[in-house]
């Protein structure tokens, strides 16, 4: 899974599929071109693209639709990619750069120093 790549458009489309699972490629569909207006051809299209990536799966005449994959999995591959690609693999840098200029709103800060006490 950690080689997956998800484009903007992907994604998109999975948060309507893991919002709403399982559910049927029509009702996507509509759900996305309600939200991004795009055509069911569009949609159908990216599906089949997330079928091929093994991120989703196709079931039944229906065309119904599976997230094989959860948000956390994929945030996750999201988040080990951008820490190999723009800090070099190191979670120490992104960590300080989100610590230090990432985080302005003290609510954030707190939060996040939160969470690393109770890795600890």
């Amino acid at each position: 899974m950690e080689t997956v790549k998800l484009f903007d458009a992907e994604w998109n489309l999975m948060e309507i599929v893991w919002e709403t699972a399982p559910t049927t490629a029509s009702r996507i569909a509509g759900i996305a071109g309600q939200r991004f207006g795009w055509a069911k051809n569009t949609t159908y299209t990216v599906l089949k693209r997330l079928i091929s990536k093994g991120v989703l799966e196709r079931s039944g005449t229906d065309f119904t639709v599976t997230p094989l994959v959860t948000r956390r999995q994929m945030q996750l591959v999201e988040l080990n990619n951008l820490v190999e690609k723009r800090f070099g693999g190191s979670e120490a840098e992104m960590l300080e750069v989100l610590c230090r200029d990432g985080c302005p709103a003290p609510a954030h800060r707190q939060a996040l120093v939160q969470v690393l006490e109770e890795l600890r």
